[in-house]
């Protein structure tokens, strides 16, 4: 059987949304806007920014795909798949 988190708390962000709090990682859902979500603003729990708005390189993380990483904050692209956060 597949270690799936099984969370009771999630966040759901769409395109150009922004969050903040105590994330243990996301899923990116499967959208008509793209196949990757896109994020502008991405922070780790050690407070590293992995992704800014300045960033010359974009931060992408493919549709259908589950990623452990704590975050606590997150921005997405206007032409961003959505994302689930959880808790």
């Amino acid at each position: 059987m597949a270690n799936i988190p099984a969370n009771p708390t999630v966040k759901l962000l769409t395109q150009g949304q922004s969050a903040t709090g105590s994330f243990a990682g996301f899923t990116v859902s499967a959208t008509t806007a793209g196949s990757y979500a896109v994020f502008t603003g991405l922070k780790d729990a050690n407070g590293v920014e992995l992704a800014t708005s300045g960033s010359p390189a974009t931060l992408r993380f493919i549709e259908g795909q589950t990623y452990p990483i704590f975050v606590t904050s997150a921005s997405l692209a206007a032409s961003s798949a959505n994302v689930l956060f959880y808790t």
